[in-house]
């Protein structure tokens, strides 16, 4: 079965026949006319078309309705006959998650790089160990789609990166169109917090909602945001670039923040892990304090052990820094409203006071009603979220659309318009 087999999946009764049958399934044809409003016999169309993609199939008679008759053919979604890729690229190594259409794991793995400058090798290298991690080669035939996330601006239009601090040479380079003439299927490219955000959102902490905030915290500060259900990029693709905001008031001084403050402008300054690190490190060399901290090596982890064991220092730095992370919440409730906001990456992985303390501070001075009831609250996936968000690149209008987008929906299912 060919992949250009799908393209007929191109409007919008046949998008919502599919999703019936997969959320309700199993269900009879009839059930389906029911549900749609539509006749038996467009009805009948759209299921044969369905099942000659296998993508749905039949699964036997069902039991006949209280006023006797024949027993119906029932239907169920094939979540096995298509798989979906997600990639995610690090500084020096990328996770490889292959799925079927259910989101539900296929095979998995990773692979490392020394050197992360020439794009053309490692997305070569990535391509072998797809290949490797199916177990029939015709399952490349079967292929839905591949998501990438990597750091940086992206161009989700072009697929390419725009702006990246850590791999510049990949910058420019076209990743869509290389990858979709190695593996001729479709590719999508995000910047890896918008994936995360959408790992989140569909199988993570978010998903019971419909407009939700995600902010990552490690090496750097970012976010992401689901509007309405759907991932909102902005108009240049660079929505969520949150570490350029400028700290407001005179909250921030060297009074109430005497562990982090170095006359910073910027939250991004201060709310990631290395400037965490080096601001405890910089405190030991130049206050003579007792701490657990003094002749070791920081890094999140210690920080956050000797805080739970009562160390004065680390619990009063994770303070500082939960307090400031609530500031910069303030203003995204009360600006965006959202249902949720989950707080993701590596700070937020290991150190359990800074969410507290931000939570406290948010909901001191966020407007009452957004305060009340929006929920914060960390992330279920953790480093899962960004490689999982890329398959959802690929199958989110399989997933809880707020609205049918076909134009979408035709993209996911082929290579050509």
């Amino acid at each position: 079965m060919k992949k250009n087999n799908f393209h007929f999946v191109r409007q919008i009764n046949e998008i919502s026949v599919l999703r019936i049958i997969r959320d309700r399934g199993p269900i009879s044809r009839s059930e389906v006319a029911r549900v749609m409003g539509l006749s038996k016999v467009i009805i009948g169309g759209i299921v044969a078309r369905l099942i000659e993609t296998e993508i749905i199939f039949e699964i036997g008679k069902g039991d006949s309705t209280d006023r006797g008759g024949r027993r119906p053919i029932m239907l169920e979604f094939n979540a096995n006959a298509w798989y979906a890729i997600g990639v995610e690229i690090h500084l020096n190594y990328a996770s490889i998650l292959i799925t079927n259409m259910n989101a539900e794991t296929v095979a998995q793995r990773s692979i490392s790089y020394k050197d992360n400058t020439n794009p053309d090798n490692i997305l070569r290298r990535i391509v072998k160990a797809i290949e490797k991690l199916f177990d029939d080669e015709s399952k490349m035939d079967r292929i839905l789609g591949l998501g990438v996330a990597l750091p940086g601006l992206v161009d989700y239009q072009k697929g390419s990166l725009r702006y990246a601090d850590s791999l510049k040479s990949w910058v420019g380079f076209p990743i869509k169109t290389h990858l979709e003439g190695i593996l001729d299927t479709r590719v999508y490219v995000e910047n890896d917090v918008k994936t995360t955000t959408l790992g989140e959102f569909h199988w993570g902490a978010g998903i019971e909602t419909n407009n939700l905030v995600y902010i990552w915290l490690g090496e750097g500060i970012g976010a992401g945001l689901v509007i309405n259900g759907e991932l909102y990029r902005g108009f240049s693709s660079s929505a969520g670039e949150i570490g350029y905001n400028e700290i407001g008031g005179s909250e921030f001084n060297a009074k109430n923040f005497p562990i982090l403050y170095a006359h910073q402008i910027r939250y991004g300054e201060i709310l990631n892990n290395r400037y965490l690190v080096s601001a405890l490190q910089r405190h030991l060399e130049t206050n003579h304090v007792s701490s657990k901290l003094q002749g070791k090596k920081l890094d999140l982890a210690l920080i956050s052990e000797v805080a739970l064991e009562g160390d004065a220092l680390a619990a009063a730095a994770l303070s500082e820094f939960g307090t400031l992370l609530g500031m910069l919440l303030i203003s995204m409730v009360n600006f965006l409203n959202p249902e949720m906001v989950v707080l993701g990456g590596p700070v937020m992985d290991s150190c359990g006071i800074v969410l507290e303390k931000a939570i406290a501070r948010a909901r001191e001075d966020a407007l009452m009603m957004p305060a009340q009831e929006v929920q914060i609250l960390a992330g279920s996936l953790k480093n899962r979220a960004g490689v999982l968000g890329a398959v959802g690149l690929v199958l989110q209008d399989l997933f809880k659309p707020p609205i049918v987008n076909l134009n979408a929906y035709r993209s996911l299912f082929s290579v050509e318009n």
